[in-house]
């Protein structure tokens, strides 16, 4: 199986001034960081090539061009109260009037990482990622975390030593720093529509941070037959054999000119569901589809980025520590525009197939175990993570 990440780290800014500016005692703004990616299986759970095209101008293990950015965001000032087609898309509520840095680094659990844009400035081998060595490591730094004060001088701090890719500093802005390549890949120029900050790093500028890995993750689900099974009857048992739920999936069958659909918002780790092929006879395939998914990745509270300042209600988020990453996913659900970007690429594959297809949502947890992912800003924003991941199961033979 591959995984191809979208990752939409959206960010949604006020206008703010600047930092030298800012009154004794204020509050960050938030980031939106959305992300979403696809995770696929073949008939047979064996992997597959991407089955998106890729342009010859991202970065790859080939074509790795790693450096040094002039300062790690991580080792910012701390603010001590006085004031897969993976794609990386920054909103804002208003043009930032500076640039505003973010870090980021991606983890692979389950494979070593195969693409990714801009440039990344380490590149480490999944076998060190992965071994015992990172991880005790990583919980050396977890524990420095902790210990680190808003007062007095706080000792620099190393990136994540279990993530693959590393960007120490990117710069967002509202118009590209440097000139974008050619948008030689259809998605691309389709994720260009979107109305995103500019990420740039060098002299590289894109819409969006990109990463991609193959992976060697087991298929959890597994279909057979129920008791009671018959021509015309044909009862299904579809096991999930995972160690996390699965979510909002949707099962189509294509069989001599008919369309079955079948879906459950929700299977357990260690679950079933049941399901008699015959009573799930598609009358409206759009909606039980397409409708399906938009409907359970359309942020329903925050559908569209906001434009214009940022609502002063609600909690103030203060003593922001640039050297603290972001994350913990809070949700889902993604910007309706996202959501159109993504099924505008994967759409048809998901559900205008032959034969029987499975899509799924990966749970949070399963998500966060597959793709470790730290997001770090500047003391004067926070970041709000929505995670969606989705799985596609494709070429399935019914028992």
């Amino acid at each position: 199986m591959s995984r191809l990440l979208l990752a939409l780290v959206t960010a949604a800014t006020v206008a703010a001034p600047t930092a030298g500016a800012r009154a004794a005692s204020w509050c960050a703004d938030p980031l939106w960081a959305h992300e979403w990616g696809v995770h696929v299986y073949g008939a047979d759970g064996a992997a597959i090539p991407s089955p998106v095209a890729l342009p010859d101008w991202f970065h790859t293990p080939a074509r790795s061009a790693a450096g040094l950015a002039p300062a790690a965001v991580r080792d910012l000032p701390a603010d001590n109260g006085v004031r897969f087609l993976p794609v990386l898309h920054l909103y804002s509520a208003v043009a930032p009037s500076a640039p505003i840095p973010l870090g980021v680094e991606v983890g692979f659990a389950a494979g070593p990482a195969s693409a990714w844009y801009p440039a990344v400035d380490t590149l480490r081998p999944f076998s060190e990622a992965t071994g015992p060595a990172a991880k005790a490591r990583r919980e050396a730094l977890v524990a420095a975390r902790q210990a680190r004060t808003s007062y007095g001088q706080n000792a620099p701090l190393p990136a994540d030593p279990t993530r693959q890719l590393v960007w120490d500093r990117l710069e967002l802005t509202a118009a590209p720093l440097g000139t974008p390549s050619p948008d030689d890949a259809p998605w691309i120029a389709a994720a260009r529509k979107l109305d995103a900050l500019w990420v740039n790093r060098g002299a590289e500028s894109e819409r969006f941070v990109f990463y991609e890995a193959g992976t060697a993750e087991p298929l959890p689900l597994a279909l057979r037959r129920a008791d009671g099974w018959a021509p015309g009857h044909r009862a299904y048992v579809l096991e999930n054999r995972g160690p996390h739920p699965v979510h909002d999936l949707v099962l189509t069958h294509e069989e001599r000119g008919e369309s079955y659909v079948f879906g459950a918002d929700r299977v357990p780790a260690g679950g079933a569901v049941t399901f008699v092929l015959e009573q799930h006879r598609a009358k409206d395939r759009r909606a039980a589809t397409w409708g399906r998914l938009e409907h359970a990745l359309v942020d329903p509270v925050m559908p569209a980025p906001l434009r214009g300042a940022y609502p002063t209600a609600g909690p103030c988020a203060m003593m922001r520590d640039p050297a603290i990453p972001f994350e913990a996913a809070q949700g889902h659900g993604l910007f309706r525009g996202e959501v159109d970007l993504l099924l505008s690429v994967w759409g048809e594959r998901f559900f205008d197939q032959r034969g029987t297809t499975l899509v799924w949502r990966e749970d949070d947890a399963a998500l966060s175990a597959a793709i470790p992912l730290s997001i770090y800003t500047d003391m004067y924003h926070y970041v709000v993570l929505q995670r969606a991941g989705l799985a596609l199961w494709e070429h399935v033979t019914l028992p």
